[in-house]
């Protein structure tokens, strides 16, 4: 497995952004929009609360974010109008109904609480009521996806080309023999605030053997000689660039998280091999031997 390499990763997914220059926070990703309301994910939320801990000063900010318990309606509500009904927080003072609404059972994890935000119109203003903006979940549920976008744009190496004979050159209609190393590629990245690692493995090999030729897809990386099972017989003289198209399956591992889970999607790198050229040795009787005498006829 090659070393870890430490990169900064962009994340491909919208990242909420609580807003300072105007009085509405600009949550877009996953959201629900009611009126002027926007209800997040529970992942969104932790997401956004993130962000607001990293960005300005509390006495810059117009939306603020806040985790607290939701107060128990009074009277019950059907499942659809549950969320709707979570208008109530102890952030605003007693719960009117003397109850909150029982946390998540995380399996022994402590629960995350649901998230709240106030807003107000300028710095200079008082906030407003706690509003409902994210329901609680288990801290599991709070941990972000790597995509497959975030997995592309990772450094992952293109595969080195090997080609037997190693000596610039090939015999036409006789078999050429292609490989790579099939090793992993290990990284450390961060996602939205998260530290993850992730593996990047070799799952198909497409070789382009620069002759005009049907492309060769193999799971295998080939093996060297005698073991060769990855070749290619040029019918023709002249020059040719091999090429592999190497396809990477991922799986990552976000920091709080034991598991290891499955990037959904592929990556695929390119590299080349150096040009090499395609001759035809014929064989003559010499007098004495060519290494010796390379000058004489035949040789």
């Amino acid at each position: 497995m090659r070393a870890s390499r430490l990169i900064p990763l962009a994340a491909a997914a919208v990242i909420i952004v609580v807003a300072v220059a105007a009085p509405a926070v600009a949550f877009r990703h996953n959201g629900e929009a009611e009126d002027d309301k926007v209800i997040l994910g529970a992942a969104d939320g932790e997401h956004a609360l993130r962000a607001q801990e990293a960005s300005t000063g509390a006495e810059e900010r117009l939306v603020e974010l806040r985790r607290g318990l939701a107060c128990q309606p009074p009277l019950p509500v059907g499942l659809q109008d549950q969320a709707a009904s979570l208008t109530q927080t102890v952030l605003n003072g007693p719960c009117a109904s003397g109850a909150t609404v029982p946390l998540n059972d995380c399996g022994g994890d402590a629960p995350v609480m649901p998230l709240w935000r106030h807003t107000r119109p300028t710095v200079a203003d008082a906030y407003g009521p706690w509003q409902f903006a994210a329901p609680g979940a288990c801290p599991r549920d709070l941990l972000p996806v790597l995509s497959v976008a975030d997995f592309r744009v990772l450094p992952i190496a293109p595969s080195v080309v090997q080609v037997q004979p190693d000596r610039g050159w090939v015999l036409v209609n006789m078999d050429t023999i292609v490989l790579t190393d099939p090793a992993e590629q290990t990284f450390r990245t961060t996602l939205l605030g998260y530290g993850v690692d992730v593996i990047a493995t070799p799952t198909a090999f497409t070789w382009d053997f620069g002759d005009h030729s049907q492309e060769l897809t193999t799971t295998s990386p080939g093996h060297a000689y005698p073991h060769q099972d990855v070749t290619h017989a040029y019918t023709r003289l002249g020059t040719a660039t091999i090429a592999l198209t190497t396809t990477w399956s991922g799986r990552y591992r976000v920091d709080g998280d034991d598991q290891w889970h499955d990037v959904v999607g592929t990556a695929q790198t390119t590299g080349t091999a150096p040009p090499v050229r395609i001759e035809e040795r014929r064989s003559h009787l010499v007098a004495t031997d060519c290494n010796q005498d390379p000058d004489q006829p035949g040789c």
